[in-house]
């Protein structure tokens, strides 16, 4: 019986059908979640990767669609967010789609949904991955990298508490 090689996230990126810009962003962004203490690991069905922080899975992403889930909006105060970033997070927040107006179901299967204050504005019916991210250009990747460096500070400042 013949093992399995198990393929590593700069694997998939590199033999992804993303054009060579996308895959360089992709790969930019997995060296920036490395150097800031984030571990990648292999979703369990394999279809994907969880990012990981202080033993917390806190977002997933994936390279067939380019995507990238947020799971956590506990970013703090926000005192360190500008308009810009709170402005692009507002725009990626994910509802749960059950009870939008486009009649589809999510398929989180946490309906309804949660309540959630994010950079000062409240929002219903939020689904489990909270923030998403389909195909970002170079300037919403800076604002991922962003929150991510937020989330990691705000998980650290309440550990120290």
């Amino acid at each position: 019986m013949s093992e399995q090689k198990k393929v590593t996230i700069e694997d998939e990126v590199k033999n992804s059908d993303l054009n060579d810009n996308m895959k360089k962003h992709m790969l930019n962004f997995v060296f920036f979640l490395r150097d800031n203490e984030f571990l990648i690991k292999s979703e369990n069905d394999g279809n994907g990767w969880k990012i990981i922080y202080m033993n917390e899975c806190i977002g997933h992403m994936n390279f067939t669609n380019v995507g990238i889930w947020i799971d956590s909006c506990d970013f703090g105060s926000g005192g360190s967010a500008d308009d810009v970033l709170k402005e692009t997070t507002w725009d990626h927040v994910r509802v749960c789609e059950y009870f939008s107006s486009r009649g589809k179901q999510c398929g989180c299967g946490r309906q309804p949904g949660f309540k959630k204050l994010i950079f000062g504005k409240e929002y219903n019916n939020i689904c489990f991955a909270n923030l998403e991210f389909i195909n970002p250009d170079i300037e919403t990747m800076e604002k991922i990298n962003k929150l991510m460096l937020l989330l990691k500070q705000n998980m650290n400042n309440m550990q120290s508490s």
